[in-house]
């Protein structure tokens, strides 16, 4: 019998892939429920990742507020890639309720040197609310308005939480005075929240 043989007899050697199943199985042997439950929980978080977000600064209390690009229809995006066509976008901030518009395309309403490109996990959900048009006949850009609620947010919850909304701030695309939709005063949903990450959008006609 050779030396190597014997060496290996009594001290068995292992390779990377037999010590990490020697280490998992020994794991399963000691590991408690609780112990198994927090390492799910962080294999799961393990595996969120950062996407591209919008990050625009409340007009009115300079609050930031981030939005994913996806769920925006990539608006900010090259040709190519846009799902919808808008110069800006209106959103609420969630920390004081002020609707505003803005935008990443210099010398769109509500463009701001501070707001930027920013990469963050992504936190409920981005919805289309509505397309608002302004008074003035020959204005031709209505302003896409979007807004972070909740995952499992419904339409009249979100028409609820609208009613809450302050809209004096917001002006369309162009810079004309927006008045709050009209659907917020009537009984029934003036149309279906969209989630852009699911569905293609272009701007209405």
């Amino acid at each position: 019998m050779s030396f190597l043989r014997v060496v290996n007899d009594r001290f068995p050697t292992f390779s990377s892939a037999d010590k990490e199943s020697a280490k998992a199985a020994e794991y399963e042997r000691v590991a408690t429920p609780t112990d198994k439950a927090k390492a799910s929980q962080s294999s799961a978080a393990s595996i969120e990742t950062e996407i591209p977000h919008c990050c625009f600064y409340c007009s009115w209390c300079g609050s930031p507020i981030l939005l994913p690009h996806d769920s925006l229809g990539l608006v900010f995006g090259g040709p190519l890639i846009r799902r919808i066509e808008a110069r800006s976008i209106g959103t609420v901030c969630n920390s004081c309720g002020h609707a505003a518009a803005y935008s990443l395309f210099r010398g769109g309403h509500g463009y701001n040197t501070r707001h930027k490109f920013v990469a963050s996990r992504t936190t409920g959900k981005t919805v289309l609310l509505d397309w608002i048009r302004c008074d003035e006949p020959t204005c031709v850009f209505p302003l896409p308005v979007f807004v972070l609620v909740e995952e499992d947010s419904s339409g009249e919850e979100i028409k609820e939480l609208a009613a809450g909304w302050t809209w004096d701030e917001l002006k369309c695309t162009a810079g004309h005075d927006l008045r709050a939709p009209r659907w917020l005063f009537d009984a029934t949903l003036h149309r279906r929240p969209i989630d852009l990450t699911r569905v293609g959008a272009r701007r209405p006609r």
